[in-house]
């Protein structure tokens, strides 16, 4: 029988997770040749902050 751990982040540490899976999502699509114009990407990082928040 396994044991279950329950890992707790800090907020530090889920902000840093967030921040490095938006960087690698547009490195992806970056090399997939989907590039998008900085108004696409300045919404899209106040919606995600937005979420964040609620």
């Amino acid at each position: 029988m396994g044991a279950t751990a329950r890992v707790l982040y800090t907020p530090e540490e889920i902000a840093k997770m967030g921040i490095r899976n938006f960087v690698n999502a547009g490195l992806k699509n970056v090399r997939n040749n989907d590039r998008y114009g900085f108004d696409e990407v300045f919404d899209e990082l106040e919606n995600r902050y937005q979420r964040s928040e609620r």
